[in-house]
């Protein structure tokens, strides 16, 4: 059959038809149709693939949700707190945390003030004379808390330094909060 069969029906607006040149158009539309399918698809993954890393980095700030509270210490400025050493034992009622002089001069700790769930005038320090660096372990009584529950302790550090030979007294104040073991 030659590409000039719609011509011999009387139906000569048809006799121009070329079925070659028709081939020819048809497999450049398909081959620019498959350009824009595969353009597109790759465009989809890109975009997926971003919107995906995104995400992953989000999520991955976040870190892992909520758990048991963090033993933390705040609001202490020249004797400071290591949040990793704070640990309330329910077996014993002892609240533990190490302390280190940021002062720059060597520090006399003269009284320490408890309050919240530590039993007024059970804090103290394992050492009250302590040199720039130095460290200390504070305690008090924290009864009545069971493992899992959580607590809050006040801590007023009253304390003497030397400037220029005299003695200026110093009250450091902060808070000690986390959960029970």
């Amino acid at each position: 059959m030659d590409g000039n069969w719609l011509c011999g029906r009387g139906r000569s607006y048809f006799c121009t038809f070329n079925i070659n040149n028709f081939m020819a158009t048809r497999n450049k539309m398909d081959i620019k149709l498959k350009g824009f399918v595969i353009g597109f698809i790759l465009g989809v993954l890109v975009v997926s693939l971003v919107i995906g890393g995104i995400t992953f980095i989000i999520l991955w700030q976040l870190g892992p949700g909520p758990g048991p509270p963090v033993n933390r210490c705040t609001g202490f400025s020249k004797i400071k707190c290591f949040d990793r050493s704070v640990i309330l034992l329910a077996e014993t009622d002892t609240l533990n945390a190490t302390f280190v002089n940021v002062a720059g001069t060597p520090v006399t700790i003269t009284s320490v003030t408890v309050g919240d769930d530590c039993i007024a005038g059970t804090g103290r320090f394992s050492e009250t004379t302590l040199a720039e660096g130095e460290v200390a372990t504070f305690s008090c009584t924290a009864p009545d808390k069971n493992a899992g529950d959580t607590f809050s302790v006040t801590v007023n550090i009253t304390y003497t330094e030397l400037v220029a030979g005299k003695p200026l007294t110093h009250t450091d104040t902060g808070r000690i909060t986390g959960t029970a073991e």
